[in-house]
């Protein structure tokens, strides 16, 4: 059945004797995921990878495919955006909860072009590592044959399904939160202020940090942590303040049930930020407040020293009347 962006596909593991695993094809389709032994694309490895779009069907490969012994889940793709990763490579490792028989190892298509291995490496094989049971991850970049290959349904992905099935849900949160021990203030701000590009940034984010620093929160930057670090700070906190972004998507998983959470929405883009509401309120069980009083406000001059426009007065007088200053 091909996945339909509105609502989440019902869990379920289909098995493919005899399978090719197919890598990503150039060009604007991504064309990638999984064939039968008769050469048919296997609808439920189409993946989600971004508001509407899936990754197209691969055709049968020119030639002999490689051959890969065993029993492989098919976990997705894998890019090098964190956000995109959370919700693109992760969401079909529910099925490891699930299944009689150990697959032999986790198949992952690396999004064409990029250097995937490299950042697993470098910063992703924790969470790989916990979420995988350990297991292997072989990455293809080409047309592999397989003994089996195992595919799951996404449990949770961009948009309408980003509060994830029951399954998906209780998987990341019993895993994540077996692995790392909550370590971190029990308020705690993230920051976007040192992302680059600027274009990433919250325009006057150092005055709303020196506010609720003043609060008592503990600042956090993400992108300077481990992803361990990042999960101890997550699962610390009773009290999570901050703009919307891709750490919005990996808290929800091991954050408290009935953390008082406030999102500050940064961009006009409002299905992105409903998504992310919707995941922090669901997936994480979170007391949720929003704001959108800077929401349109645009980036300061570099040289700028007038007053502070108007937004972030009410930005401030919304976070104390909702009690988060």
């Amino acid at each position: 059945m091909i996945p339909d962006p509105r609502h989440l596909p019902a869990p379920r593991i289909e098995r493919v004797t005899g399978a090719i695993l197919m890598p990503m094809a150039p060009g604007r389709g991504h064309a990638c995921g999984v064939l039968d032994a008769e050469g048919r694309a296997v609808a439920a490895a189409r993946t989600r990878i971004g508001p509407n779009g899936f990754t197209a069907d691969p055709a049968a490969p020119a030639d002999m495919p490689e051959t890969l012994p065993g029993r492989w889940l098919f976990a997705g793709v894998g890019r090098h955006h964190f956000g995109h990763f959370l919700l693109e490579a992760l969401p079909r490792l529910w099925a490891l909860d699930h299944l009689d028989d150990r697959p032999d190892g986790i198949a992952l298509v690396p999004m064409a072009g990029r250097d995937i291995a490299a950042i697993i490496a470098r910063r992703l094989h924790p969470l790989i590592d916990m979420l995988g049971q350990g297991l292997p991850v072989h990455l293809v970049e080409r047309p592999t044959r397989v003994g089996e290959a195992l595919v799951p349904t996404q449990g949770f992905g961009h948009l309408d399904w980003s509060h994830g099935t029951p399954e998906a849900r209780a998987y990341m949160r019993r895993h994540l939160c077996a692995a790392i021990a909550p370590d971190g203030p029990e308020r705690l701000y993230i920051s976007r202020r040192r992302l680059k590009p600027a274009t990433k940034q919250v325009p006057f984010e150092q005055k709303i940090e020196r506010w609720v620093s003043r609060a008592g929160y503990g600042i956090f930057h993400p992108e300077r942590h481990s992803i361990a670090e990042q999960i101890a700070c997550y699962r610390a906190a009773k009290v999570i303040l901050g703009p919307d972004g891709s750490a919005f998507h990996l808290a929800p998983f091991v954050m408290r049930p009935g953390c008082r959470v406030g999102l500050i929405q940064r961009r006009t883009r409002q299905p992105a930020f409903d998504a992310i509401a919707r995941q922090i309120a669901v997936m994480g069980e979170a007391d949720l407040w929003t704001t959108a009083a800077i929401s349109d406000l645009p980036a300061p001059a570099p040289d700028h020293k007038g007053p502070l426009p108007p937004a972030l007065g009410e930005l401030r007088r919304a976070l104390q009347d909702a009690g988060f200053l």
